[in-house]
């Protein structure tokens, strides 16, 4: 899994390193994914706080009727970075509930599997929506009709994350549900 579609330079240096990193770091302990869960909804308690902030934005520049292409693209590509940053802890998550399953679980295979996918298709998504807001003529009808496609990916993005985390607490070995 890749994620670096929209990168340039130092930036994507330093994700494929932090991924490559994660990738091959052992488990560290018998409740390290409790721990790792615990982490990422933090940081998705974080994540989601700055995407209704930017929801909250969109809202006031709607209100003053004076579009923010530019800006939005701008504040997009902020949020993608910690959407990569979170996307590779999701990915140790993985990583390491594919270690409590020596053996293989068919189950946690697809969970992982799709999770890659789901992570592939978003920041796609993203830095499609991003350049097109970006553009010197968007090809929005409108402001609303950017706001709407922005928050469509929220919404997807919001429902990736939910589906995520019911697979993480099903699938953890039971010693490492109490988070």
């Amino acid at each position: 899994m890749s994620y670096q579609h929209g990168f340039t330079g130092k930036r994507d240096t330093q994700h494929r390193t932090q991924l490559k990193r994660v990738r091959s770091m052992k488990p560290v302990s018998k409740h390290s994914v409790s721990m790792l869960f615990s982490h990422w909804k933090q940081e998705h308690s974080s994540l989601q706080r700055e995407l209704d902030a930017f929801r909250d934005w969109t809202s006031n520049v709607a209100e003053q009727q004076t579009p923010e292409f530019i800006e939005s693209a701008s504040r997009l590509r902020q949020i993608r970075d910690r959407l990569v940053d979170h996307f590779v802890r999701e990915d140790q998550i993985g990583r390491e509930l594919r270690s409590h399953y020596p053996k293989g679980s068919v189950e946690v295979e697809a969970s992982y599997r799709q999770a890659c996918q789901d992570h592939e298709e978003l920041l796609s998504e993203l830095d499609d929506l991003a350049g097109r807001l970006d553009q010197v003529e968007p090809p929005f009808e409108s402001w609303p009709d950017a706001v709407h496609e922005v928050t469509l990916f929220i919404d997807r993005f919001e429902e990736h994350e939910e589906s995520e985390a019911e697979h993480i607490l099903w699938l953890a070995p039971r010693e490492d549900t109490a988070v």
